[in-house]
């Protein structure tokens, strides 16, 4: 089952390693392909996918947290996507010009549009709830960012 509508358990990364952008993105894409989600012989072009969406604008949006996203990717089935969780932040060119801690990657298959606005939607709502981010920065393992992230998912329409 599929936390938000498109995240798995499995791909949910308690301590990233990345400091940067595009490292942090391609080390989630990695994390997708080693859960089978996506292949590895399209992580290259996923990645050039979301750098593009994030030449237009950073998803970083300030308060630690960044979205990269992608719509209509073609080589994705569906929506799925990836989380997660730096210690020591993440250089992601956030609108405050503060570290990325928190990042949630989401890449959507052709015909998914509406899934991904709903899916936005979401984050975008948990986003503004401080207790969501403070419980995903503070959860001492796993475990603890799985049932942080179902538990305030359930709380969002």
């Amino acid at each position: 089952m599929k936390m938000l509508g498109f995240l798995s358990q499995d791909a949910i990364v308690t301590d990233m390693k990345s400091a940067a952008k595009e490292d942090a993105i391609k080390e989630l894409i990695q994390v997708l392909v080693e859960q089978g989600q996506v292949s590895a012989d399209d992580q290259d072009a996923i990645l050039k996918a979301v750098l593009d969406r994030e030449a237009i604008g950073s998803t970083g949006l300030g308060d630690g947290i960044a979205i990269p996203h992608v719509k209509d990717c073609a080589q994705v089935e569906g929506l799925t996507g990836a989380f997660g969780r730096s210690s020591s932040g993440i250089q992601f060119d956030a609108i405050d010009g503060k570290p990325v801690h928190l990042v949630f990657l989401i890449l959507g298959g052709p015909n998914t549009t509406e899934e991904h606005i709903q899916v936005l939607r979401k984050l975008a709502a948990l986003r503004m709830n401080t207790h969501f981010l403070r419980f995903l920065r503070n959860a001492e393992d796993h475990q603890g960012l799985v049932d942080t992230i179902q538990e305030m998912a359930g709380s969002v329409a």
